[in-house]
């Protein structure tokens, strides 16, 4: 037990351990975080989310009412090609004028094309994409007034067709528009088109519903604005052989809204009704911003890149990192170059001076007198002695004058004494080798 709580404590202090830790709980809050199940930083109508604001509740049920549905994550270049129904969603990104030649194409041939536009607005009025543009949708413009005082659309009513019949009323509506309309400033209150409606109306003559005088137009749900002006919440357009089915909005299909909204039962209806068995209902995945399946590692990596919560945890987990590497390192030397006046370090004489007496102290005086006779071995090639026997004979191999007075002898005489003199055995070294190097 003592040897494991010792071996965490020291993996506890090192760098390794915290830096470790701080990426596993980055990679658990950021899959916590994510984008998935009831959370979502953003609006999307894809067949992929099953957030409140996806539509996999959608393609699910249309899937178990006996029509196969696939994500569609390519342009509608090859638009032809596909049988069956094409769903396009509040798309974020538009088609280009090529996916629209090839949409139509497709719609022309017998397909059909579920589609809610995007609402956008600019100074008063209504924006146009090209897609609605090629089918002569304009939207209704919503005023600040109408949000303001929480204003809706009123007398929905739905026309008599078998996708809608026995569909109960929408409580809310929001959007609205019109098709074949063309020139309509801003397409709201004030526009040209309102004030024509409205002398209409005051002259006793109440339009259509929705303004249906271009041809192929068939009203599926219309509604009253507040100006009295009647307008289109559905609507059918056929095209050739097929059909464009239009709504005004795509929250009545999201996962919070379709279970109990009648305007997504309209659309599974049209789904059901007009693609084939054989045939397949595609969800534009593509025209959403998604151009593949995405792996759990690019889902992650999003969130940390693309929205403000991962953002917020990445710069918590390089502030972690910071303050780890801060305690990591040593700031200056662990001890000054110069040291303080009262600790003053030893010369090298002194330190020789302790080591003898510590020597001495210890009673190692023939093993001084040993690592002496070393320097000498080392300076002339010769092995260190390990004992007086070898330190001895090394003497008397150097000694080339074989005299009493010679250096060499009186270190020898020194090394035989009891105790061995340390200061003669020194001496004679020192005055031998310097003989020798000045000769």
């Amino acid at each position: 037990m003592n040897g494991s709580a010792a071996t965490r404590r020291r993996l506890r202090t090192r760098p390794l351990f915290w830096v470790a830790l701080i990426l596993l709980v980055a990679l658990v809050a950021g899959y916590l975080g994510r984008p998935e199940g009831q959370r979502a930083g953003n609006t999307l109508r894809s067949y992929f989310r099953t957030t409140p604001d996806g539509v996999a509740a959608l393609a699910r049920g249309i899937d178990r009412l006996g029509r196969h549905t696939e994500p569609w994550t390519a342009p509608f270049v090859d638009a032809d090609a596909l049988r069956g129904t094409i769903v396009l969603l509040d798309a974020r990104r538009s088609p280009s004028p090529r996916e629209i030649r090839a949409l139509l194409n497709h719609v022309r041939s017998g397909g059909t094309l579920l589609y809610v536009p995007r609402y956008g607005t600019s100074r008063g009025r209504t924006l146009q994409t090209a897609l609605m543009d090629s089918l002569d949708v304009v939207f209704r413009f919503r005023t600040t007034r109408e949000q303001a005082l929480d204003q809706y659309l009123r007398e929905p009513r739905w026309a008599e067709d078998p996708i809608t019949d026995g569909l109960a009323l929408p409580s809310r509506l929001v959007r609205a528009f019109r098709i074949g309309y063309r020139g309509a400033d801003g397409a709201g209150e004030g526009g040209r088109d309102s004030a024509a409606v409205r002398d209409s109306t005051a002259a006793g003559n109440r339009p259509p519903a929705g303004h249906v005088d271009a041809p192929g137009v068939k009203p599926l749900l219309t509604a009253t604005a507040v100006d009295s002006t009647a307008w289109m919440a559905a609507a059918e357009l056929r095209k050739g052989s097929g059909r464009v089915v239009i709504l005004a909005e795509a929250g009545p299909l999201s996962n919070a809204r379709a279970a109990n909204h009648p305007v997504a039962v309209l659309a599974v209806r049209t789904a059901l009704s007009y693609t084939n068995a054989a045939d397949t209902v595609f969800f534009a995945e593509y025209h959403q911003g998604i151009r593949g399946y995405r792996s759990r590692a690019e889902v992650l990596g999003q969130f940390f890149a693309r929205t403000p919560q991962g953002r917020a945890l990445l710069h918590l987990i390089l502030l972690c990192f910071l303050v780890l590497a801060c305690v990591g390192v040593r700031f200056g030397a662990p001890a000054p170059a110069v040291a303080p006046p009262d600790r003053e370090r030893r010369s090298p004489l002194e330190h020789v001076s302790a080591l003898g007496d510590l020597y001495r102290k210890a009673g190692a005086t023939r093993t001084t007198a040993l690592l002496l006779l070393a320097r000498l071995a080392r300076v002339t090639r010769h092995p260190p002695p390990r004992d007086t026997a070898e330190a001895d004979e090394l003497l008397s191999r150097l000694d080339a004058e074989q005299g009493s007075e010679t250096p060499l002898a009186r270190a020898r005489q020194g090394l035989h004494e009891d105790p061995p003199d340390l200061a003669a055995i020194a001496a004679g070294i020192d005055e031998h080798l310097s003989r020798r190097f000045h000769s």
